[in-house]
């Protein structure tokens, strides 16, 4: 993957074949981001936030439309060749912070390294935990820390092989504000010196203000995109 890397979707749809009939779960979402650019994704519950990010994430595939990273077209690529472009150029930060209850905070962060066969992987995490505040912490297992210090363990996973994209899907969700402030500006700082882009699925308006714009989402389709307080210097969004 080219870095740093654009976003780029194309009357992307997803649909669902359920018993009680075809789910649109997204609905011809057409939207550009410039690398290096942040994006919030807002919506009530059930719009298609969610959907929305695994299809940019190339976790889904869409029904109709074309999914683009760093002008590569993942939407129609075979699934092995999307699963070594998650792993190698995204950074994924799910709603459970998803930890390997088994392992140490440090050993949950070096799987993404271990795929890389990275040698210095421990130090490595080690020392990413210890600038998110987590350099005691780095021996326990996940049910020895708070919610705030699990999803900063998540986070700093996402981050620990430099991704060019960084996914993050309701980060902050079950979080104290103070928490919660933490982790956007541990997104916000990871995105800035990685020249990352960023995108960010959230039910939190103080959270979508500190994005770049804003996406908004209801029945699976586009209401609106404006343009936040600090202003990227290249990408837009398309309602």
């Amino acid at each position: 993957m080219n870095r740093p890397a654009g976003i780029r979707l194309e009357s992307v749809s997803k649909q669902y074949e359920t018993p009680a009939g075809v789910v649109h779960a997204v609905h011809g979402i057409t939207f550009e981001m410039g690398p290096g650019s942040s994006l919030a994704i807002t919506g009530p519950s059930g719009s298609g936030k969610s959907t929305l990010l695994g299809l940019i994430g190339g976790l889904e595939t869409p029904t109709a439309g074309r999914v683009s990273i760093g002008g590569t077209e993942i939407s129609s690529l075979p699934e092995p060749q999307r699963a070594r472009l998650r792993r190698d150029g995204l950074g994924f930060v799910f709603q459970s912070d998803s930890l390997l209850p088994f392992l140490t905070a440090v050993e949950n962060v070096g799987l993404q390294l271990a795929l890389h066969g990275a040698a210095d992987g421990h130090e490595r995490c080690a020392e990413l935990l210890a600038r998110l505040g987590l350099a005691g912490e780095v021996d326990k297992l996940p049910d020895q820390l708070s919610g705030g210090q699990r999803r900063r363990v998540a986070v700093a996973r996402a981050l620990i092989h430099q991704p060019a994209v960084i996914l993050a899907d309701e980060p902050t969700g079950s979080l104290d504000a103070g928490s919660s402030a933490a982790v956007i500006d541990l997104l916000l700082d990871a995105q800035a010196e990685l020249a990352a882009t960023l995108v960010v699925v959230t039910h939190d308006p103080g959270v979508a203000r500190r994005l770049d714009r804003t996406l908004t989402l209801r029945d699976g389709q586009s209401v609106d995109g404006t343009a936040g307080p600090r202003q990227p210097q290249q990408g837009r969004v398309d309602a």
